[in-house]
């Protein structure tokens, strides 16, 4: 199978999906690929944090007006992927409130409305946060579902022609002097080759940008920063918390669906394949998360994860922090002198929109073409759709059935309808499609039920019993770090039935 293309586009995140969007809407044609499934990068292994921009007014002012320009953007063109839950930057005694005054000054300098709330106020409405707590100011942040939210760009590039190729990576590229002519690829499922040739190409793979560059014979200076963070097993917080500080360790705890979010650390890795939650990251995180909601000390977690951060590095900088978190777009004809190669990396997950119309501008000047982007006043498919925890509630109530998730309340009749209309090639697709193993329980009761479905369905691809354990043993990773308290009885409980049932 080989296939001819205007642009191809290398990475299945948020940007890359924005731009095979962008570029379809614009009536250019473009092949998405991606080596896994969408957003299995740092799209969907972040904070879900809906970005005001607040946490870097002080420091990176222009990454902050980017944030809240694309913050009031993405309210309009993708409502049902966002909780607005606003956001509270919270200044305990040891931080005092020389921070503070700097943070509402660069705040109004670059255009995010704050309110300033005293002790008593801020309490009212957070009541798990810490007594002793001096003020806060109140930003809009949110929660935001990244998932939905990168499925949903891909599905309208779809709609728009557009062919999308997961599970596929890239080989090696095809040079013809100083240019790009064709990629040679791998369906990494089926072991198939095929080529692929574009007129442009457009690195969108984040963290993983330097390992496409090197089949060229390029580099770019990049930092590889992890953030590790924790899933509580209840929402302890209605809006966003931040510590109202310079960005540290440990200062934010993003409420998301039905737990919370604590994070994150900043730890420099070279490899971006193969990196895990320590127990120190762990003990950090609960001890300094714990002074801005002491309730963190006693509560349940469910389940650690770590995602890298793609951090362009114009020069070495000692702490990973003080790099922007703003994006770069680097057209290789200017800085390398190779002609058809576009690279984007950096940026935030809130900013995925603007990266992908920077980079489209780009492809359509090096076009001759004069087509304007409309990614900022289309919405997206389901952006009349009700979402959220109340609406799966309403739904659950009024049409029962088998339920599959009992800790999510995903019935059957979703999962079927989703084998119905996606193609999915890996049972991980699934999961990322759904609520599912999201709970409580991290899978342990709803994952054996979920390849039952698919077996009626006659859906079920390769042997259960491997991709049962395949499951078991990815989940573990996130389990391991936590295992303390109520989780391990759990965890053998679960140890048992698998043990038992299933004589693994």
């Amino acid at each position: 199978m080989d296939i001819k293309t205007e642009v191809l586009i290398v990475g299945g995140g948020a940007t890359g999906a924005g731009i095979c969007r962008d570029l379809a809407l614009r009536g250019i044609p473009c092949v998405l690929i991606e080596k896994g499934d969408l957003a299995s990068g740092a799209s969907g292994r972040n904070h879900g944090l809906f970005h005001s921009g607040g946490r870097y007014a002080v420091a990176d002012p222009e990454a902050s007006r980017e944030c809240i320009t694309e913050n009031g953007i993405l309210r309009k063109i993708a409502p049902h992927c966002i909780e607005e839950t606003d956001g509270f930057f919270v200044s305990l005694p040891e931080d005092g409130l020389a921070f503070r005054d700097k943070f509402l000054q660069a705040c109004e300098k670059v255009g995010i409305q704050t309110t300033l709330l005293n002790r008593d106020e801020v309490l009212s409405l957070e009541p798990e946060l810490n007594p002793n707590l001096l003020s806060a100011v109140k930003v809009p942040d949110g929660a935001i579902d990244p998932f939905t939210l990168v499925l949903e760009n891909a599905r309208d590039a779809e709609l728009h022609g557009v062919k999308i190729l997961l599970h596929s990576e890239v080989t090696s590229l095809i040079l013809d002097g100083d240019r790009v002519k064709g990629a040679k690829t791998k369906d990494r499922i089926r072991g198939e080759e095929y080529t692929i040739e574009a007129s442009y190409f457009v690195n969108a793979t984040g963290a993983w940008a330097n390992q496409i560059l090197k089949l060229v014979g390029l580099r770019i200076g990049m930092a590889l920063s992890k953030g590790s963070m924790l899933i509580t097993n209840t929402r302890l917080n209605h809006g966003v918390i931040n510590r109202c500080r310079p960005p540290s360790d440990a200062d934010i705890v993003v409420p998301n669906d039905t737990v919370s979010i604590l994070g994150t650390t900043s730890i420099r890795l070279e490899d971006v394949e193969h990196f895990e939650v320590t127990p120190d990251e762990v003990s950090l995180l609960v001890q300094e998360g714990s002074k801005m909601i002491p309730a963190i000390r006693e509560t349940r977690f469910i389940r650690a994860y770590a995602g890298i951060r793609p951090l362009f590095l114009s020069e070495e900088k000692g702490d990973d922090r003080a790099i922007s978190r703003g994006f770069v777009l680097i057209d290789h004809a200017k800085r390398d002198g190779l002609q058809n190669l576009i690279t984007i990396t950096g940026g935030k997950l809130v900013t995925y929109r603007l990266m992908a119309e920077r980079t489209s501008d780009l492809i359509c000047q090096k076009m001759g073409r004069n087509t304007a982007c409309s990614t900022h006043s289309n919405p997206l498919p389901g952006a009349s759709r009700p979402a959220g925890l109340r609406e799966r509630f309403k739904q659950f109530s009024a049409a029962r059935g088998e339920i599959v998730c009992d800790c999510e309340l995903v019935p059957r009749k979703e999962v079927e309808e989703l084998l119905g209309t996606e193609k999915l090639r890996d049972f991980q697709d699934i999961l990322h499609r759904t609520r599912l193993a999201k709970g409580t329980c991290q899978g342990g009761f709803c994952v054996y039920r979920l390849l039952g479905v698919l077996h009626d369905s006659k859906m079920l691809q390769g042997d259960s019993n491997k991709i049962l354990k395949g499951f078991l043993e990815e989940r573990w990773k996130g389990i391991r770090p936590i295992l303390w308290g109520a989780a391990v009885k759990e965890e053998e409980l679960i140890e048992y039935i698998y043990k038992g049932i299933f004589n693994f």
